[in-house]
């Protein structure tokens, strides 16, 4: 079947790939041993219930289970169907219980095309929608023809990209071109620079006491290893040696797994809509549409600021936390150099000031954070040195305003904001740094603060709440705070009306 057929068809009932009969078992196979296995085996529970029943019970058992998943499997095929009535998405399943889901085009946010390796023979993917609220995928269709779900992405984008142009609010080109392909140099010192690496650092900790404790039970085994015994003689040899080892395994398995899932990122615009594709076995297509993109965030870790390197997430509606940017939750662009972050940036919002255009907070701020932060290291300390009796807390409590100074101007230097051309741009962090560009149109929420000691300076913190998550401003001079809440509620209420005289749906609060 054609693309032109499956779009001219798509308003007839249509089934899952027959494939997908055996996509359903083998899914819901391995969530069931990821949720109930260690569960069975922990505590050696999986062992007791075996040598209790034997062998033979637990395989006819498992064929038993089998079976009935298979009949399951069937069945919800059978009682899954979906069509497109006129820009809705229907979408009717249920195992036990009829469910139908019903989806406006102007209510997807995210679409994404999964193609699994087991998948790709048959020329079958899985297709999925998000929508605004939704804290998961609102609709999945798990097993579907290529063409088809190819044909359900057009269709759907269609009225996105539609309201885009009518509003202008962002660059579009008329034919498809690649904006950014990730380098294998790319690649790899995402790999080094990413979270990654934090991550399965601090996932390694608790096997090591595991490590040592086998170590010294088979020490006899390997003792006459004489480079082996050679090096444990010298602890410190023997110390950089095994932190060598386990950062090198944690950077292996990084590499590992951001080419598993970056490898071939290709990004691609047509008119207001990009999309990626990336994937080594497991091909993924995901696709943004500028019309519902909310912010952008620039991220550079540690280690990525010493590289120069970063990577940009596009959130849309409804935030995304760090551990769904690890987990693919996310439209992420990863492996970008400095200049091509912030010319990916531009390319999404042309409007956006360059990076030198962010200022600092006041120095106030500074001081504060280092007043907040020195309090909190001398109550420890003395509390710690009052239920321990050990004076050598006290000393502590000595040391933290030096090191609460170095904290609070760290914070301070991390800091920095803009608000030039209609777009807000808003920079955090302590040695890694995330920065936030907007519209301020996009802004649901305006909240001013005011200490007492900053209504003293004249100064006010400045909170503003985006669809993809909040964003804030601390520290910056009333006049500024004031005149950009200003600005920005002007913006909102002026898009709405228009909205309201064209007839376009917003999604543009006020509170």
């Amino acid at each position: 079947m054609t693309e032109s057929a499956a779009n001219n068809g798509l308003s007839c009932w249509h089934r899952l790939s027959p494939w997908a009969v055996l996509f359903l078992l083998l899914q819901g196979s391995l969530r069931f041993a990821r949720d109930n296995l260690p569960l069975v085996l922990g505590a050696g529970a999986g062992v007791a219930f075996l040598e209790q029943i034997g062998p033979r019970e637990v395989a006819i058992g498992g064929v038993f289970l089998a079976l009935l998943a298979a009949v399951l499997s069937l069945r919800y095929y059978q009682r899954f169907r979906f069509r497109l009535d006129a820009d809705v998405l229907v979408v009717q399943k249920g195992l036990f219980e009829r469910t139908e889901l019903k989806v406006g085009a102007e209510r997807v946010q995210h679409m994404a095309i999964d193609e699994p390796v087991y998948m790709r023979p048959f020329d079958v993917v899985r297709f999925s929608v998000d929508t605004p609220g939704g804290k998961g995928t609102e609709v999945e269709l798990p097993g579907i023809a290529r063409n088809v779900a190819e044909a359900l992405r057009e269709r759907l984008g269609r009225q996105q990209v539609a309201a885009a142009d009518a509003t202008e609010a962002s660059p579009a080109v008329a034919t498809e071109e690649v904006v950014f392909r990730a380098s294998a140099r790319g690649l790899t010192l995402h790999g080094i620079a990413s979270n990654y690496l934090f991550v399965y650092l601090a996932a390694a900790v608790p096997f090591l006491q595991v490590a040592e404790r086998l170590g010294r039970e088979h020490w006899q085994a390997v003792e006459g290893f004489l480079p082996l015994g050679w090096v444990v003689e010298r602890p410190v040899m023997a110390a950089t040696l095994a932190v060598s080892v386990l950062v090198s395994a944690v950077v292996l398995l990084s590499l590992t797994l951001v080419w598993w899932r970056f490898y071939g990122f290709t990004l691609v615009q047509y008119r207001d809509r990009f999309t990626q594709t990336s994937g080594l076995l497991n091909r993924q297509h995901q696709v943004l549409t500028l019309s519902k993109l909310q912010s952008v965030e620039w991220v550079q870790t540690p280690v990525g600021r010493l590289l120069r390197r970063g990577f940009l997430v596009c959130k849309q509606y409804g935030g995304v936390s760090e551990q769904e940017e690890r987990a693919g939750g996310s439209f992420l662009v990863p492996a970008l150099g400095l200049e091509a972050g912030r010319a990916l940036s531009r390319r999404f919002w042309s409007a956006l000031a360059p990076e030198s255009a962010l200022s600092t907070v006041h120095p106030y701020y500074r001081r504060a954070m280092a007043v907040r932060f020195g309090l909190a290291i001398a109550a420890c300390a003395g509390l710690l040195a009052l239920v321990t009796g050990a004076g050598a807390w006290w000393w502590l409590a000595l040391a933290a305003p030096f090191v609460a100074m170095l904290f609070g101007h760290l914070r301070w230097r991390a800091v920095a904001w803009c608000y030039q051309g209609g777009f807000v741009q808003v920079r955090r962090g302590l040695l890694g740094r995330r920065t936030a560009m907007f519209p301020a149109a996009n802004a649901q929420a305006v909240t001013i603060t005011q200490s007492w000691f900053q209504r003293r300076r004249g100064l006010v913190s400045l909170h503003l709440s985006v669809a993809s998550g909040p964003v804030s401003i601390p520290f910056i001079p009333a006049a500024d705070g004031y005149r950009i809440a200003n600005e920005v509620l002007y913006r909102v209420e002026k898009d709405e009306a228009i909205a309201g005289a064209t007839g376009m749906p917003t999604d543009s609060k006020r509170a």
